[in-house]
């Protein structure tokens, strides 16, 4: 018997049932714990909020601050309970026959606590506020199994009935909620608990901090597991994926490059300094003469040596196949002179400057197509120092 009494106060509570406290029926014989699931639950954060006092509209805004916490907690899908408890004060023999049958959110609070009674009797008095907060829950649309109702009566008061001036602030109801613990679980399995975990679905496979929280281990400013290229060392520029930046984009980033700036199409050594480049110059057929829309890539070529005076430049000629051997041969070398005169004339000094040409021997494509012969026929250069 002591066991079904407890389980059933239990459940009744758990449940959101509507009871009157009445210890005359709880077992002596049960623990303190068992009678109360309120008062002695393990409870995370215990929540109580002002009283809502009878025929005071400031109760309204009472409500209002309990049902926006409650619709936060239900946003984050927090486990809670809610008592709500019906006070008054001790019974009087002048109660008013009025309604409590507004449906208006207006006049809610103001008709909230009229009410109309068959008898005088506090309990009574007590079951209709306490009710009426409960069905306001309920229009509001919070989970009625969340909430409990006890009706407290005149047993609880908060002021001496010898000031009237007082006496009213007996009648009102109290509500408390009660958030359960959070279970200690790992939902991403980063080995922080979900209930501290300020970093929900961290990617797995990669280390976290004590909050949960994805870590930065090369603080460059990309969290590992955005980090294409993990360990950049301190204070080097990274782009979006973590990589140290390359503004030339000669495959050197930029912390490495001890020649920024290189020409786009400029083969680089380790260190990002230029070693060779061809040029893709057109000259008139069987002709040194280069065409004026390849001129723009030699004044390019030019402002580079300009710029990086410590190196000199092998400019090399080749051609494709059609023709005779000698002849291919005598017109990559005049090319070739032809690239070397154009850079002397934007300044380059001649003795920073030697031509060979190499003629066909050298191709880079099928010489039996159009587009291989077209490859084929290009200016290289090499830079040494």
């Amino acid at each position: 018997m002591k066991v079904f009494l407890a389980s059933l106060i239990a459940m009744t509570t758990l449940f959101g049932a509507t009871y009157e406290y009445n210890y005359d029926v709880i077992d002596t014989n049960a623990t303190t714990k068992e009678r109360d699931f309120f008062m002695y639950g393990d409870f995370e954060e215990i929540i109580r909020f002002e009283p809502i006092y009878m025929e005071d509209r400031k109760s309204n805004d009472h409500y209002k601050t309990i049902l926006e916490k409650i619709q936060e907690l239900e946003e984050n899908k927090r486990e809670f309970f809610i008592t709500v408890l019906g006070h008054t004060d001790t019974p009087t023999d002048d109660v008013n026959e009025k309604t409590l049958d507004s449906n208006t959110y207006a006049n809610w609070i103001q008709n909230l606590f009229r009410y109309s009674l068959d008898t005088n009797s506090s309990l009574d008095r007590s079951t209709k506020y306490a009710d009426a907060i409960k069905d306001k829950m309920l229009d509001d649309e919070v989970d009625e199994k969340r909430i409990t109702v006890e009706y407290r009566s005149g047993n609880e008061n908060l002021y001496t009935e010898d000031y009237n001036k007082f006496r009213k602030k007996n009648d009102r109801v109290m509500v408390t909620l009660y958030l359960a613990k959070a279970e200690d679980i790992d939902s991403d399995r980063d080995g922080v608990f979900d209930s501290v975990d300020k970093c929900p679905n961290s990617p797995r496979g990669y280390p976290v901090d004590k909050d949960g929280c994805s870590i930065d281990s090369d603080g460059d400013g990309v969290i590992d597991y955005k980090d294409e290229c993990p360990n950049t060392p301190e204070g080097v520029p990274v782009d979006t994926k973590g990589c140290p930046l390359d503004s030339d984009g000669d495959g050197v980033a930029d912390y490495k490059d001890e020649c920024p700036n290189t020409p786009v199409g400029m083969n680089v050594d380790a260190k990002g300094c230029p070693i060779f480049k061809a040029l893709a110059l057109k000259y008139k057929t069987a002709s040194a003469e280069i065409l004026q829309e390849s001129m723009p890539e030699v004044l390019e070529f030019a402002a580079f040596m300009a710029v990086y005076e410590e190196y000199k430049a092998e400019i090399i000629g080749h051609t494709d196949s059609v023709g005779k051997e000698d002849a291919n041969m005598k017109l990559s070398q005049a090319r070739a002179e032809s690239v070397k005169a154009a850079l002397i004339a934007e300044g380059i000094a001649a003795e920073r400057l030697i031509t060979k040409g190499r003629g066909e021997l050298e191709p880079i494509a099928d010489n039996r197509s159009l587009e291989g012969r077209q490859e084929n026929r290009r200016i290289e250069v090499k830079l040494f120092e």
